[in-house]
Formats: C-alpha cells, sequence, structure tokens
C-alpha cells in the first residue's frame, strides 16, 4: 500500500468522528429549538443574536434592543433558512412576569422586522406566549427566561430579617429643610420694672427659678415715702436675668422673666427656599441629634432679605416640657407640596441594582428586582412612577441580602 493511500485512510479515519459529533449536536441543538422554556448557554442563536423559536413552518427570531431610552423587542421571521416578507407576519406576544397582571404587547413593521409597540421593562424575566399569523396559518410557541431572581427559604428569610409591605397609593409630601435657632416669643419675655425708685429689701427668686403669675420676686422700700411695697410676677415662666442685689437702688429693671411654653423657631430661607414657602405650611422641627421632633406651622416670612440674603421665616412650638431651649441649633422640614403617588414604597426599600434604582418583589419564596424609575420623594416614602405595580409585596428591611444573593448567583441581563 503506498504511502499516499495509507495518509488518504488515516484522514477519513480521523474527520468520522468528528463529523458524526457536529451533526448530533446540530441535531440536538434544533431539539432544543423546540422545548418550551428554559434559555440557557445551549439556546440557539439567530443572525441577529436574538433568541430563535423554531417550528417546522415557521422561526422566529426575538431580539430585545436599546432604542431611544427604551427597550423594544425586535421579531424576525425566517422560513427555510430565508427572511420572510415582513408585512405577511403578524405576531402578538403574552408577557406573563412574577406577582403580575398578564402583558399583552402587540408589533408593527419596521424594516425587515417586526417591533414592539411598548416598551419591555426590566427585569427580562418572563414566560412568552408568542401567537404568530404567517400565510393563513398559525403558530405558537412559549420562551422562558429568568433573570435578578432567588428563592429563600421561610427559615432564611426569618434569620436574615427581611420584611415586606404591600405598594399602595398614597401622598409622598415634598419638603424643604431649613436650618434654625429655638428663640423665645417675642410675647413671652418680660423685664420687670420697680414702679417707684427705692431700696432693694428682699429678692425672694433666683436665675432659673420657675415662678407662676402673682408670684413675689422682690420687696422695695419707696425711696420717698419709705413705705414697703412687693413687686410680683406678671406671668407664668422662669428667671432668665436679674440685674439688682439686695440693698442696691432700685430704679430700673429688676429682673427678666420668659414664658417658653410657647417658642418660635427663627429660620434662616435662601431665595430657592422662600420661592416655595408660604404661611400656613405645616413643619416638622427636630434638634440636631433627632432626639425629638415637633409640629408646627410657618406663621411668618420677613419681606425683605438680609444682606446675605437670607430672609426670615418662623413657626410656632408648643414646648410644654421644656426641651426647646432658646438658642438651640434645629433643622426643620417645611411641607411645600404634596403628590398623590398611585404607587408608593418606603424609602428604606430602595436599592441601586446595575446601576438603577430597584426594589425586590416577594412572591411566595420566590424574590425578583424590579428596577423603578422614581418621582418625588421624601424621608419616609418615595413615588414609584415606572415598574412596579400595586398590590405588588415587595422588601421593605434587609433587602440588601436579596441583592447580595442575586449578585452571587451571577445574575445577568438576557437581550
Amino acid at each position: 500500500m503506498n504511502k499516499t493511500l495509507i495518509a488518504l485512510l488515516i484522514t477519513q479515519l480521523l474527520t468520522l468522528p468528528l463529523l458524526s459529533s457536529t451533526a448530533m449536536a446540530s441535531a440536538n441543538h434544533h431539539a432544543e429549538g423546540h422545548e418550551e422554556g428554559h434559555e440557557d448557554e445551549h439556546q440557539e442563536k439567530g443572525p441577529h443574536g436574538g433568541f430563535l423559536l423554531t417550528n417546522n413552518a415557521l422561526d422566529l427570531e426575538l431580539k430585545l434592543t436599546q432604542f431611544a431610552g427604551n427597550t423594544e423587542l425586535r421579531i424576525y421571521g425566517f422560513k427555510d433558512n430565508k427572511t420572510v416578507d415582513i408585512n405577511q407576519l403578524d405576531v402578538t406576544i403574552n408577557v406573563q412576569r412574577l406577582s403580575e397582571e398578564p402583558q399583552l404587547i402587540r408589533f408593527k413593521a419596521e424594516g425587515d422586522y417586526l417591533v414592539s409597540t411598548v416598551s419591555v421593562n426590566e427585569p427580562h424575566s418572563f414566560k412568552l406566549d408568542v401567537m404568530a399569523r404567517y400565510k393563513g396559518a398559525e403558530i405558537n410557541y412559549h420562551y422562558e427566561q429568568e433573570e435578578g431572581r432567588t428563592t429563600l427559604s421561610e427559615k432564611a428569610v426569618e434569620r436574615a430579617g427581611i420584611k415586606t409591605d404591600i405598594a399602595k397609593a398614597g401622598s409622598v409630601e415634598l419638603t424643604d429643610t431649613l436650618f434654625g435657632v429655638i428663640a423665645p416669643t417675642a410675647q413671652s419675655t418680660v423685664e420687670v420694672m420697680a414702679p417707684y425708685t427705692g431700696l432693694v429689701n428682699d429678692i425672694f427668686v433666683s436665675i432659673g427659678q420657675n415662678v407662676k403669675k402673682g408670684d413675689k420676686l422682690a420687696s422695695i422700700t419707696n425711696r420717698e415715702t419709705l413705705q414697703n411695697y412687693t413687686i410680683k410676677s406678671p406671668i407664668t415662666g422662669v428667671i432668665t436675668e436679674q440685674y439688682l442685689k439686695r440693698g442696691e437702688l432700685a430704679s430700673s429693671a429688676l429682673m427678666q422673666i420668659v414664658n417658653l411654653e410657647t417658642v418660635w423657631v427663627e429660620l434662616s430661607a435662601f431665595p430657592d427656599n422662600i420661592e416655595k414657602l408660604a404661611i400656613g405650611q405645616s413643619a416638622t422641627v427636630y434638634d440636631l441629634h433627632h432626639h425629638l421632633n415637633a409640629q408646627g406651622e410657618v406663621f411668618y416670612i420677613a419681606p425683605m432679605m438680609s444682606g446675605g440674603h437670607i430672609a426670615r421665616a418662623r413657626i410656632e412650638l408648643k414646648n410644654p416640657d421644656g426641651h426647646w431651649r432658646p438658642g438651640m441649633h434645629v433643622n426643620s422640614d417645611i411641607s411645600t407640596a404634596k403628590v398623590d403617588a398611585a404607587v408608593r414604597v418606603k424609602a428604606i426599600a430602595i436599592q441601586e441594582f446595575n446601576g438603577k434604582p430597584s426594589v425586590f418583589i416577594k412572591s411566595g419564596n420566590v424574590f425578583e428586582v424590579r428596577p423603578v424609575k422614581l418621582g418625588a420623594k421624601n424621608s419616609e416614602w418615595v413615588e414609584v412612577l415606572e415598574g412596579l405595580s400595586p398590590t405588588s409585596e415587595y422588601v421593605t428591611e434587609n433587602s440588601y441580602v436579596i441583592k447580595a444573593d442575586i449578585l452571587k448567583s451571577g445574575a445577568s441581563h438576557s437581550h
């Protein structure tokens, strides 16, 4: 046997298993295209990089594409590996997502493909029932894919301290936070005077002492008549200043009394704050350590700005226990507007996932990320404009555990 013939036989023997293997893989790959269900690493791709739904009558390629800030679904049709006339193809898709009502997506012809008439929101985790009509024939397909999802046992949920709530409609107050200082009211401060010039015989109170209206403050001898008379407190309050001592001549103010049952918050408002402020707006005042907060309302806005482009505004607060002391620095959240949200969630529920604000919904023991578009927000509530249906159960506390578990499992976008 010559060397050429031997080389030819060896080549054929080496090639035969490879050809057989390739043919089997192609057949299996094609069979996977007929399975109803799950896209995985073996999902057959179309010429445009989308996933294929195959049928003897017609093959469809579905591709999610980012365009003009939206995600649209494009559909290409093939018959015997040739592109079909897109104007003869009509497709509707019923989309089922976790914990949501089914969504029917329709398409219109554009170039050599059909394009969805609505944006397909993330996550792209869904079940698709595809109904196609081509040249009088009706063909149905089913496709599923999951992303941004994890399953936790009840014990794991309890151990992680995961809490949930229901997304509902509600109001979201918009606030401006202004810096302020506690001050006594103009009507609450009294300078106690001696009506007649005389010698201070005795003083019955001291600085810091609480007095009631009518309590004795001091005894004075009239310089001209040499008669003694008593000075009584004109108001209920606390002694904040004492100007004279026993034996001194009383000819001016003896002491100062301040009633702190009601105090003012002197606010510093800049030009952009002033544009939103109005008399009667409600306010929440809190000390810088958040030990206590109180409710009040704006009753005064200065008509003029100071040299530092600051206008004064005032809030009146009840102060029965004396917590709000003059000179104390505070912050105040002024309610400047109110938004009626169709869907709102607690602010602590918002997490960033893949660079987008997101919440995590719960259905049974399954948790799934939902990228959301946010609207009005304050420290407690956030309006959700897109991405979350009313009545959805969402994670409020310890949602970072869900985020970490999804990221650990290697969640990705399946476009």
